[in-house]
């Protein structure tokens, strides 16, 4: 693998290789247009301790986030479905089951069937790209000098 995107909680940034911060954004619920929550305009964690969650499988860094936040605010949650693909968290979502919590760049646009409410405290997501720091490659070093430059303050 020449380059990576990781998307990691803010406080665990990537290790061992070179990285370039690509975006910050924090983590909004994700409910179906029917839920009791859906006309809410801000929640907090302790809002969602007795709804049920889908999210990505224990383990991966989908996930940790939205642990680190639940634990840091002392909130317990009941994870009831894993899965890979944002695409089916969507639709699990969206059939009512389950609600999530998302970046909002997964989110099909224009989609009245969803609704999107933003979580004061809520999880901080980083998406950075990766590269090797010992051992790039050629076509690794190509395509990052065809990025452009961080500009200052940025993280590199």
């Amino acid at each position: 693998m020449d380059v990576a995107v990781l998307g990691l909680p803010d406080s665990a940034p990537p290790k061992g290789v070179n990285a370039r911060v690509l975006a910050r954004e924090r983590l909004i619920v994700v409910v179906a247009a029917e839920h009791s929550l859906a006309r809410r305009r801000r929640l907090r964690l302790e809002d969602l301790t007795d709804e049920v969650f889908v999210d990505f499988p224990e383990g991966t860094p989908g996930l940790v986030p939205s642990d680190l936040a639940f634990q840091a605010a002392g909130v317990h949650r009941e994870v009831a479905f894993e899965a890979m693909s944002a695409d089916l968290i969507v639709d699990l979502v969206r059939q009512g089951l389950v609600i999530a919590l998302l970046s909002p760049a997964v989110l099909p646009a224009g989609s009245n069937d969803l609704r999107t409410i933003p979580v004061t405290a809520g999880p901080t997501r980083i998406e950075y790209l990766a590269w090797s720091s010992f051992n790039s490659t050629p076509a690794a070093r190509a395509f990052l000098e065809s990025l452009p430059m961080p500009q200052a303050g940025d993280d590199t």
